[in-house]
Order: C-alpha cells, then structure tokens, then sequence
C-alpha cells in the first residue's frame, strides 16, 4: 500500500470491536465517504461489510490485511481471480 494510500484511509470507531472505514479524500458530510463496516469477531478476525466500491462481505486475518485490501479498492487494482467470461458475438438475425 503505497503512503498516499494509506494516508486516505482512516478507522473510525463506533464502538469496541466496530469501526467505519471512511475515505478521506471524499467529504465527511458526502455518504461516498464511508468504505465499509468492520467488525472484529471473538476469534480475533475481522469481518467487513463493504458499502461503496464494493458489494458484499469479506473476513481479513488481520487488520493490515483488510487495510490492503481497500487501499486496492480505492485506486482500483484489485486483482481478478478468474479470467472474465468472453460475450459471445453473432451476426444479425436475417429479414423474412
């Protein structure tokens, strides 16, 4: 993660073992802001609900890896696992 990454990126606490991942360069007042929700299980994990940028839920060994993670997110380098399915081209159908 490069610094100027890490340097958008802040924790917000909402409680003990919840924070709000928020993007600094977005305004506060803007709901683009806010990244997602982390939770840390009882067994040390980290479990995320992603709100922008992303859709669904992931758990992180460690924070550091969740804060990869979203830093890939913002500039946009999250890597595929799979390679993208090909669309299928067909000529036009013929007039009756």
């Amino acid at each position: 993660m490069r610094s100027t990454d890490r340097e958008r990126l802040v924790l917000e606490p909402l409680g003990d073992n919840a924070w709000r991942l928020c993007d600094r360069a977005i305004a506060s007042c803007d709901a683009d802001n806010v990244l997602a929700y982390v939770e840390q299980r009882a067994d040390g994990r980290y479990e995320v609900t992603w709100v922008a940028r992303a859709i669904g839920t992931a758990t992180f060994a460690t924070m550091g890896d969740l804060l990869r993670e979203a830093a890939g997110l913002l500039i946009g380098t999250r890597s595929r696992t799979v390679k993208p399915l090909p669309i299928p081209h067909r000529p036009p159908m013929r007039a009756s």
